[in-house]
């Protein structure tokens, strides 16, 4: 998987959380999730890959396009999360933590599951739309 995400033709690979050898994925930058472990977690600290912002994407939902490892409730996930959709009403949310792709809409606000990289599951995101894609499965 690795060697496939060296490969694609893009500006950052940007990560949901839980990942496990970011130093091994070139222009790596991500967000943590509830698995990483120390080591990474220091890494990602120490080399400034940790992110809470890039491109018009964001972790604070006050945000239009807003970043977050966890999914809002439904049935699985964040009440926190879903509390922030429902209170700043953002364009876009875009989640890691399910292993699934897909997306739904909490009221009018575009819920988008990246999906687990590990199934093959990824977004392709130029700072205008999004693509849902899978490979090597």
């Amino acid at each position: 998987m690795i060697e496939f995400l060296n490969s694609l033709d893009v500006d950052a690979i940007v990560g949901l959380g839980d990942v496990e050898c970011p130093q091994y994925i070139r222009n790596y930058y991500g967000i943590l999730g509830e698995m990483e472990d120390i080591t990474t977690q220091k890494y990602l600290r120490k080399n400034g890959l940790l992110v809470d912002k890039i491109l018009d994407l964001s972790t604070s939902f006050t945000s239009k396009k807003v970043i977050t490892h966890f999914p809002p409730r439904y049935p699985r996930g964040s009440q926190l999360v879903l509390g922030q959709i429902l209170s700043n009403l953002p364009e876009i949310v875009l989640h890691g933590h399910l292993e699934e792709q897909k997306t739904y809409y909490i009221n009018k606000t575009q819920i988008v599951s990246v999906g687990s990289i590990e199934k093959g599951y990824y977004v392709i995101y130029d700072g205008e739309k999004y693509e849902l894609k899978r490979c090597c499965h």
